[in-house]
């Protein structure tokens, strides 16, 4: 039964598998993150760098911990051999909700060949109507690289134990969507021919500011765990966008066999059992995917079936890391937010589903896990691969018109904080800083502390405050994170005089503290984002006193290192347009080059001297003492002795290709370096 204007998520129930799939018809890429304590240390987890701090901010967001061991787990589960086991309903009984589907599966059996007999006389279906023609349901769902158009319909795909339930509570209790929800595959395809997409979807963007209290049969997404028959309703008109959480199945299968009666938790010879019993349910993925029939063994051909759906087709979220599934994938692709009378709602829910997910018993890597990994050998690949398609969207998935536009906004609010470059110097404007790791940034701060007797802004002893270091010629505030930002505003910090040089890696945010009379004038220092990179992954090797130190990169060659699942690209222009995840395109650029040329004095890493001649210039500052500048030109800051790649190489040529913006950015800041030069001299000379 559908249920178009429910607001409290029912039981979340899924259906395993379901002899429809032999007899029914089938129709087939700053931010809020949980800490990281919420986040599973598993190796079939991504390993998320964290968000809030300086990780977001020094290039990070990288799936990099993850990646061997996907490829390893890939790997080994080529080498084992499928077992074969019988198809039979599972049911999901969640057991934080009050609803259950009850269906035996003599019922099912007789709907389902009913039914088929009923569509197979549909002429007038849009979907195909037998198992020959995939091609027809793939094509009324939309790949996720695609471009989002608001005739799309959001389609939330059920899955057993992943925290399924928690995605639809957010999307209606906290963005005040409404779903209709499917458990019944008879309601399913009773709606079909009553073609419901065409007649009452609307966009999730068509809604008043608060909940709806009467919207009829309308609705603003689709919510089932029957994957063929639920596309059966998405029509040309209304193409599908499929939300799909993962979760390793060796953790479902325990969960399935604590759903049944009589059983207990820990009791590993039982789920052993029950994995190897005639009742089991192997592959379920895979087979709801390719379309397999319980009477058939899983192939590898349906496999690579089913990893095609799953790469081209799907929103992946993962159970292991709820924040980073709701606020980096799916409120970038499908622009929904809070309520404004739900501020906080979605990390109530993620906090409470993470709390509330049961801990499973089996060891990871442990016989037991072994042999349900083995028997689910297809879906274990699947979720190999699924982990490695949740890193790749991270920076890949398209974002929504609505959270571009948001932006803009905000990237042209921001710098609307800081004087243009030709602006006539006033006395009261003062120097930001824009700090791209590892170009000369802290060369740039010693000789602005102890060449110039500047006074800068570094949080030195936490928490941020207004105290003053004067031997260090440092104010205490942290400006590192989007929080502190916003605290460091709290105190004025702009209009208190306090500090000579306002410092941030974050461009937009950080210009948020320049006030009405006490503008921002931005300069930065570039470098050729190759050789940025390289640099960063060497530095983060071995810096051990770094929040962003990383060991477990010595296992990893640079090449290795920018082809990760969620490499973090083209940090420069990000930073500069406010799109720090989903992916870029020429608009990002434009707005970019735009920014830099009215907006920063810009210097180049290799071209220090003519850099800081520039910096005097233009600041009007002065050495202290005479060869100040020089002596700490020539000095060692953060230096790593590492081999860079050949340029032209097939490794420079990667990095570069990963971050073609930044490269055309830089070329780009190459000529304002010098136009400006060339201005600043005629200045001096006039």
């Amino acid at each position: 039964m559908s249920h178009p204007t429910r607001r409290r998520r029912p039981v979340a129930l899924f259906l395993l598998a379901s002899a429809s799939f032999a007899a029914t018809s089938i129709t087939l890429s700053l931010l809020l993150s949980l800490e990281t304590s919420l986040l599973s240390k598993s190796p079939f987890v991504m390993q998320l760098d964290d968000v809030n701090g300086h990780d977001m901010t020094i290039a990070a967001l990288n799936d990099e911990s993850s990646f061997r061991t996907t490829q390893m787990m890939e790997h080994q589960l080529n080498q084992q051999e499928d077992g074969i086991a019988t198809a039979q309903y599972e049911y999901y009984d969640h057991q934080h909700h009050n609803r259950r589907l009850q269906l035996s599966m003599t019922e099912e059996k007789v709907t389902t060949t009913s039914n088929t007999n009923n569509n197979e006389n549909n002429n007038n279906a849009i979907i195909g109507q037998s198992t020959n023609n995939q091609g027809v349901i793939v094509n009324m769902l939309r790949r996720a690289r695609d471009k989002v158009d608001e005739k799309d319909v959001p389609f939330l795909l059920q899955v057993p134990y992943t925290n399924s339930d928690v995605i639809y509570n957010i999307m209606t209790e906290c963005y005040g969507l409404v779903g209709r929800e499917y458990w019944d595959v008879k309601d399913l395809q009773r709606d079909e021919k009553e073609n419901v997409v065409d007649s009452f979807y609307v966009s999730s963007h068509d809604r008043p500011k608060e909940m709806f209290h009467n919207f009829g049969k309308r609705f603003h997404f689709l919510s089932t765990p029957h994957y063929q028959e639920g596309t059966s309703l998405l029509t040309l008109k209304h193409k599908g966008r499929i939300i799909l959480m993962l979760r390793h199945p060796a953790y479902i299968a325990e969960r399935m066999y604590l759903s049944r009666p009589n059983t207990q938790k820990g009791d590993l010879k039982g789920l052993l059992q029950y994995v190897n019993g005639t009742d089991y349910y192997d592959n379920w993925m895979t087979r709801m995917l390719a379309n397999v029939p319980k009477e058939e063994k899983v192939t590898e051909e349906h496999f690579k079936y089913a990893r095609m759906i799953l790469e081209n087709k799907f929103i992946i979220g993962m159970t292991s890391d709820m924040a980073e599934t709701v606020k980096k994938r799916i409120n970038l692709h499908f622009g929904w937010k809070e309520l404004p009378s739900k501020q906080g709602c979605e990390l109530e829910y993620i906090k409470k589903g993470t709390m509330e997910l049961p801990t499973s018993t089996l060891e990871e890597g442990g016989r037991e896990w072994r042999f349900i990994a083995k028997k689910n050998l297809f879906d274990s690949k699947l979720m190999a691969r699924g982990m490695a398609v949740f890193g790749m969207q991270k920076m890949r998935i398209p974002v929504h018109p609505y959270t571009v536009r948001d932006d803009r906004k905000a990237v042209s609010e921001a710098f609307g904080h800081l004087r243009n470059v030709q602006d006539e110097i006033d006395s009261s404007d003062i120097p930001f800083f824009w700090h791209i790791p590892k170009a000369s940034g802290t060369t740039v701060k010693e000789v602005m502390s102890k060449c110039y007797n500047l006074i800068r802004t570094e949080m030195v002893d936490p928490p941020s405050s207004l105290d003053l270091f004067p031997e260090k010629k440092v104010l205490n505030v942290d400006l590192t994170t989007p929080e502190a930002i916003v605290v460091a505003r709290g105190y004025n910090v702009a209009d208190s005089k306090l500090a000579d040089v306002f410092i941030s890696q974050l461009a937009v945010e950080g210009s948020t503290v320049f006030t009405t009379y006490h503008m921002g004038r931005a300069f930065t220092i570039m470098r050729h984002p190759v050789i940025l990179a390289a640099s960063l992954f060497y530095y983060r090797r071995i810096a051990t006193w770094e929040p962003t130190y990383r060991p477990d990169f010595n296992d990893l060659t640079l090449q290795e290192y920018v082809e990760m699942p969620g490499y973090y690209d083209n940090w420069m222009v990000r930073m500069l347009t406010n799109a720090k995840l989903g992916g870029l395109n020429e608009g990002h650029l434009e707005i970019a080059k735009a920014v830099i040329k009215e907006k920063f004095i810009i210097g180049i890493s290799d071209h220090m001297d003519e850099t800081f001649r520039q910096l005097e210039s233009y600041f009007g500052w002065k050495e202290q003492e005479a060869g100040c500048v020089k002596s700490f030109l020539g000095a060692s800051f953060n230096k790593n002795k590492y081999e860079l790649p050949e340029r032209g190489g097939p490794v420079w040529n990667s990095i570069a290709e990963k971050n073609k913006f930044d490269m055309q950015l830089y070329y780009f800041a190459l000529e304002l370096f010098g136009e400006q030069g060339k201005k600043l001299r005629r200045t001096q000379v006039g």
